[in-house]
């Protein structure tokens, strides 16, 4: 019997638990699409609550890129314009010491005459110079004290120098009382922030390989080798560049 014909012959009563199943099918559908619309809905707006927020962080942490690549350039220009006055100043300084040379090796006297024993170290050269001051600088740190002196022109100070690593003075040639192993040092006089660069740049030299470096009219200068060209050191900048 065909389904048609059961509904035809079936009474109403036995047709009426089939409509009342279907009806709750339908509601319970309906509830939960409801609820599932309703959670979609909620996930969307949690989801642009989220995207709201995250452009908000990103706004925030680009203004803050921003804001600290300003600071970096702006402490850049800081730190170049405190090295720039630190030059002048230190230039400044070793102008005002003049012509100056510095003495090792001479053992202190009472009632020395350091102008006197320039002149001797001088006349042992056999140079002329015109010593225009010179006096005893102490030693802080238990390193033997120094003689400073001031030479009329650089060529004077120039001559003393390079004789005086040729010949290679020591004490005892000045004074039969003093020992042969006080070797006797002169150098150009330098303001305490050049003597710390030279320092910075002997080393680097010697690191880097370096055939040639030396001080001439209160310049650092280097020199690679003998194909290279001189370069002048003002500051740390030129020696990480070497």
């Amino acid at each position: 019997m065909s389904q048609n014909t059961k509904t035809r012959f079936s009474c109403q009563t036995c047709r009426e638990p089939s409509q009342k199943s279907d009806k709750v099918i339908s509601k319970k559908s309906e509830e939960r699409m409801e609820e599932l619309i309703k959670s979609v809905s909620f996930m969307s707006s949690q989801f642009d609550e989220f995207n709201k927020k995250l452009d908000a962080a990103l706004l925030e942490m680009n203004h803050l890129r921003t804001e600290n690549n300003k600071l970096k350039i702006e402490n850049t220009r800081l730190a170049n314009d405190i090295l720039d006055i630190k030059q002048k100043l230190d230039t400044f300084e070793q102008a005002n010491m003049g012509i100056g040379i510095e003495i090792t090796g001479i053992p202190k006297m009472e009632n020395e005459n350091c102008i006197n024993t320039v002149k001797q170290i001088a006349e042992k050269l056999n140079i002329s110079i015109t010593v225009t001051e010179a006096s005893r600088l102490n030693s802080t740190n238990n390193k033997p004290s120094i003689i400073i002196a001031k030479l009329e022109t650089s060529e004077m100070r120039k001559n003393l120098i390079k004789i005086n690593k040729l010949q290679k003075l020591n004490a005892n040639m000045l004074s039969e009382n003093w020992n042969k192993e006080n070797k006797i040092y002169i150098n150009e006089r330098l303001t305490k922030e050049k003597r710390i660069l030279h320092s910075k740049t002997r080393a680097a030299g010697k690191e880097r390989n370096y055939k040639f470096i030396w001080i001439s009219n209160a310049d650092i200068l280097i020199r690679k080798d003998e194909n290279s060209k001189i370069t002048r050191i003002r500051s740390i900048n030129d020696i990480e560049r070497m």
